[in-house]
């Protein structure tokens, strides 16, 4: 049997229209659980290259870094939140916590 679980998500939006997309929300998460771009792209498998455009985009879009990097040397790179990126990281947090208490989370079973 298969479990499914219903979750509901958000999309951030600019007063100029520009979109925040969920994928983004969930990079900024692992980036700042692992301080590694790489890591954090093999723990949601994403591909770097896409990670890194998205980051360049929205930083771009938004006209401030959430994400700042260093590339690597024996150790490897880093990358970590802006105290920018922190601040939508725990905006959107909050938002989805308020979201689940909201709606709920909810399963179904499949047969398989």
């Amino acid at each position: 049997m298969s479990k499914l679980v219903i979750r509901g998500t958000f999309i951030i939006e600019t007063q100029d229209g520009l979109l925040v997309h969920p994928k983004v929300i969930e990079l900024l998460r692992e980036i700042d659980k692992t301080g590694s771009l790489n890591s954090a792209v093999t723990s949601i498998a994403m591909s770097y290259s896409y990670a890194w455009n998205i980051i360049q985009k929205t930083n771009c879009q938004l006209n401030t870094p959430l994400v700042i990097t260093r590339r690597g040397g024996n150790g490897g790179g880093i990358a970590k939140l802006t105290p920018e990126g922190k601040k939508l990281l725990n905006y959107c947090n909050k938002v989805e916590k308020d979201l689940i208490k909201f709606v709920g989370v909810h399963s179904l079973q499949l047969k398989a």
